[in-house]
């Protein structure tokens, strides 16, 4: 295992920087999940680890130890892609102990190792096959295994299970999970897709035009995000987002976090309106609510309860408004401007009083 850490980190294309100056530590035996929208920065740091895409300036150093300057092979990680990157003619065997021989490993050692990392990823069964005759999953699990047996104190995975249909995807998310729980070594994923950054994550790293969002554990940055960006990207539907006061400040709610009824509650906002949308998901339903002056927004309910152009109000709980200044900074309970700024809300939005 080993943490790697990222000192005054700049990587340069040309005279275009995509990351700069970064300072960066990932946590030994973590799941760490590095994510974001495309181009923003997240594959660079993976590569810049990996020593196939080194850093312009700046150092990167593994477990203790500075490998700025050490070849990719001899870092001590190991990498799986999107594409598996496996022999098609060889057979899930030979793939998976393709590595040992170029190291000259000895068969019987061979053996034993191929053996006992085929049990670990479910691969026993199927040594003798060919890659083309097994499904995709099968064959993420070639690559990982290959990836495996260099025994790397650090495992970099770039957006794996992003060729598998959406069953497998689920399938996959927590075989690495438990995969990870086993082998306890440090772990660092790349996806654009959020969900996956969620549900595997001990940490996620959440970047965005080769800055650092904001980087923390999956409860922290959904609960308490750091800004605007973040309290966006975060959730599914994205979080409502209202602006306020000509601009001067936006004012927020998640969609599960709000509800609708056909009498007026007593809650901080309690906005007539009607339905405008209805997306009857299984488990849950997504409406689409606009206000009587046009505000538009999501809400998420389990129950299947309003129907399109239903007459309702949208209730708001105060202890769940986010609240963000122009520039997308959090204002937070206790900052000069958050109880002049909830007041307004209240004052701008036409709302039924708690009294109703």
């Amino acid at each position: 295992m080993a943490s790697i850490e990222f000192q005054n980190v700049t990587k340069s294309f040309g005279k275009n920087v995509v990351i700069d100056h970064l300072n960066l530590t990932i946590e030994d035996g973590k799941f760490t999940v590095l994510v974001g929208p495309s181009g923003c920065g997240k594959t660079t740091l993976l590569r810049m680890i990996a020593g196939i895409g080194p850093q312009t300036s700046g150092k990167v150093i593994i477990g203790g130890k500075d490998v700025t300057q050490i070849q990719p092979g001899k870092r001590g990680v190991a990498m799986v892609f999107q594409n598996y990157a496996i022999y098609p003619t060889m057979s899930v065997r030979e793939n998976i102990e393709f590595g040992l021989k170029n190291n000259r490993v000895p068969k019987e050692k061979r053996s034993q190792i191929v053996a006992e990392v085929s049990e670990k990823v479910g691969l026993t069964e199927y040594l003798d096959r060919q890659p083309g005759t097994l499904s995709g999953g099968q064959r993420q699990r070639i690559a990982l295994a290959r990836a495996m047996v260099k025994d790397p104190s650090v495992f970099l995975m770039d957006e794996p299970l992003s060729n598998l249909d959406a069953k497998l995807r689920v399938q996959m998310r927590v075989e690495l999970i438990e995969l990870h729980q086993k082998l306890r070594t440090t772990f660092v994923y790349v996806t654009h897709d959020q969900v996956e950054a969620m549900s595997m994550a001990d940490t996620i790293i959440l970047m965005n035009g080769g800055v650092i969002q904001q980087m923390a554990s999956p409860a922290e940055i959904y609960k308490d995000p750091a800004n605007l960006f973040t309290a966006c990207f975060i959730g599914s539907p994205s979080m409502n987002i209202w602006k306020m006061a000509g601009d001067r400040f936006s004012f927020g709610f998640r969609p599960e976090h709000c509800t609708l009824t056909f009498d007026p509650q007593p809650t901080f906002l309690c906005i007539p309106g009607r339905v405008a949308t209805r997306e009857m998901l299984g488990s849950e339903t997504i409406y689409k609510f606009v206000s009587a002056d046009g505000r538009e927004c999501m809400v998420k309910e389990m129950a299947d309860t309003y129907h399109v152009n239903d007459e309702v109000y949208l209730n708001i709980p105060e202890d769940r408004a986010y609240l963000f200044a122009a520039d997308g900074s959090r204002i937070r309970t206790g900052d000069p401007d958050y109880a002049p700024d909830l007041a307004a809300v209240k004052e701008e939005i036409p709302h039924e009083e708690e009294s109703a």
